[in-house]
């Protein structure tokens, strides 16, 4: 464990896998754990940079605090650690961070992603009015700095001018900026090994428009749709590339639902190559229904979207809120054959 140079704690494994991406190129590499159980085995590993999901984010917000202090306590002691929190600012932003001591400095901007904060709150892309971040800090606002940031170089000297105490709390754009402190290349490019299978757990509006642009540009493409969840099983002649989606249905129980939808998919991704899961919850209840609980991160298919490896299976993971309407479209023409 001594050489950890960082913690990344998450609450959930999209967010996890994200804003670890930028640190691919550490040596030691990057493992991600994508439940807290996994976490130990995770840091046997010896990595630079380890990341968890607490997979809090629905949790309640009691829960939630104990999930990420119960995370802190595995952790090598004088550890230093980045909270990656919603760059929506969605969860349990303020019982998370209760669970740290000490000054915070928050940067939840994404410039390079459109989302920035200016006047302190967060606006743009994805983001249908302005967000005051301090109102989602709770009593964690008093120990807090909020600096804005619309620029990736305002973002670095934000970084630059936190304490050496403060604790790290942000997304992709905070751990960009403190990849290129230390030095480091861009994520290596990776591509999706065919046949590959999209997973479309997520409902985000972003996500839907991206399904229906791959569908307009390519009408051959299989798509299979998966009502509350419930995935037929795959022919036997499995496509290149399929997309299964979950349609509507009992929206209000979207954990029964994800788990309904990823034990389906278990056929899909046996007989795959290379997966696109999208949604946090999409993304770890398939990798739990394929016994996965470590990921050994290899670059990323866009910015954004990280790429890792676990046995033969390559997956990407993509949080629904997250890539342009011609996401999906920019990774099918990519995908090559794998050699078997």
């Amino acid at each position: 464990m001594a050489d950890l140079r960082l913690a990344i704690i998450a609450d959930d494994l999209t967010g996890a896998l994200d804003t670890a991406a930028p640190f691919t190129a550490s040596p030691g590499g990057v493992v991600v754990a994508t439940r807290p159980e996994a976490l130990r085995v995770a840091l046997d590993r010896r990595p630079a940079v380890v990341a968890v999901s607490t997979r809090s984010r629905e949790m309640p917000a009691r829960a939630a605090r104990e999930a990420v202090a119960a995370t802190l306590a595995m952790l090598p002691p004088g550890a230093a650690v980045l909270k990656k929190i919603d760059s929506r600012l969605k969860g349990n932003v303020a019982a998370e961070l209760s669970a740290f001591q000490g000054p915070l400095t928050v940067l939840p901007a994404i410039p390079e992603f459109g989302r920035v904060v200016s006047d302190g709150a967060l606006r743009g892309f994805g983001v249908e009015t302005p967000l005051p971040v301090r109102d989602v800090l709770g009593d964690a606002a008093a120990r807090a700095t909020v600096p804005d940031a619309e620029t990736d170089a305002q973002l670095s000297e934000a970084l630059a001018a936190a304490p050496e105490d403060a604790v790290l709390v942000g997304a992709r754009g905070l751990a960009q900026a403190l990849a290129a402190r230390w030095g480091l290349g861009a994520p290596p490019p990776a591509e999706l090994p065919a046949p590959v299978c999209f997973a479309i757990g997520s409902t985000d509006p972003i996500t839907r428009a991206q399904v229906d642009a791959l569908r307009a540009d390519r009408p051959t493409t299989a798509f299979v749709a998966a009502p509350a969840g419930r995935v037929p099983p795959p022919p036997d002649d499995v496509p290149d590339i399929a997309v299964v989606a979950t349609t509507e249905g009992d929206e209000t129980r979207p954990a029964t639902v994800a788990c309904t939808f990823a034990h389906g998919l278990v056929p899909w991704i046996r007989s795959a190559h290379g997966a696109l899961l999208t949604g946090g919850a999409t993304a770890e209840a398939v990798l739990d229904a394929l016994g996965v609980f470590r990921l050994s991160l290899i670059g990323e298919a866009l910015p954004g979207l990280p790429a890792a490896r676990s046995g033969r299976w390559v997956f990407v993971t993509k949080s629904g809120g997250f890539g342009q309407p011609d996401a999906l479209l920019r990774l099918a023409p990519g995908a090559q054959r794998a050699e078997v």
